[in-house]
């Protein structure tokens, strides 16, 4: 003797199973999801590997690391008008966005930005790598000295 289901039940038993799969992924769709951790400590080359007057761009960073005379420095390279990359062009960063322009050193040669470009930490790893830190602001004045 086998037993079947209805058809009605057989029916009634499909539309339940995939209105609560519907459910679940509309559910997780709708759920809160952390954004994904973004780095702020890179780990690059060393000291000596950024000759003097260099401009090495750290795209992962949003950010230029620079070396004059006294040192190494980091520039944000984060707009301060509204948040767009900025570009090394020979002597100046340019914003593709609203045309801010900033000097070599990262302050506001044309707006809308008002605000230089921030200068970021640097310090040495015990490896001695350069580490770029791109949570902590440092004055203009700030340099990891090279020796």
């Amino acid at each position: 003797m086998t037993s079947r289901l209805p058809r009605r039940a057989m029916l009634k038993l499909s539309l339940g199973l995939s209105g609560a799969l519907t459910l679940a992924g509309v559910l997780k769709y709708l759920s809160y999801q952390s954004a994904p951790t973004v780095p702020t400590r890179f780990t690059l080359k060393a000291p000596n590997d950024y000759p003097v007057g260099s401009v090495t761009v750290v795209p992962e960073a949003r950010a230029y690391i620079l070396r004059d005379e006294r040192g190494l420095f980091a520039l944000s390279a984060i707009c301060t008008h509204l948040g767009c990359t900025v570009n090394h062009e020979s002597d100046k960063y340019q914003c593709p966005c609203h045309g801010s322009q900033y000097n070599a050193a990262g302050y506001v040669m044309r707006g809308p930005a008002t605000q230089p470009l921030p200068r970021l930490a640097l310090s040495l790893s015990p490896e001695g790598l350069v580490v770029l830190d791109t949570t902590q602001q440092v004055s203009a004045e700030t340099r990891l000295a090279v020796g």
